[in-house]
């Protein structure tokens, strides 16, 4: 994810995580960098397309929790700020975000495996809808 002030706050809410949860998550952490999991799947078009599936997981969730925010917070209150005191409209989609550009990034290295497509289709998609969706909240809400 990108450091940004955002990357701060998440990684305080770490500390609101069930222990066995964040103890399992911090392990996946660590170890996936100890042994350079996203360089090691980027080497070749099979590793790429599994690590492509890894990340269409982490966006559905991520869609999907915007997706909620959207349906029951921002279309029920004009308030710019979340639970945590962050700027909802922009701060949420941000990580998103970040995880479509990841994923069109990877898909470059994944050849013709089955599915890359779909996937790519699909996240060019939710980018427009995104960015549609955030311009129209944050201008209801006078957010730059």
């Amino acid at each position: 994810m990108p450091v940004t002030p955002l990357t701060d706050i998440l990684t305080d809410f770490r500390a609101y995580r069930p222990g066995n949860h964040r103890e399992f998550l911090e392990w996946v952490r660590d170890h996936s960098q100890a042994v350079g999991l996203k360089a090691y799947a980027l080497q070749d078009a099979t590793s790429a397309a599994l690590y492509l599936s890894a990340l269409n997981q982490v966006r559905d969730f991520r869609w999907r929790h915007w997706c909620f925010t959207r349906e029951y917070i921002l279309k029920r209150t004009a308030h710019p700020t979340a639970t945590g005191g962050s700027p909802i409209v922009t701060w949420l989609p941000n990580q998103l975000q970040a995880v479509l550009t990841q994923m069109l990034e990877v898909s470059g290295r994944c050849g013709g495996n089955a599915g890359v497509g779909e996937i790519v289709d699909l996240v060019r998609s939710q980018q427009e809808t995104l960015k549609k969706e955030v311009g129209k909240y944050c201008a209801d809400r006078g957010v730059a």
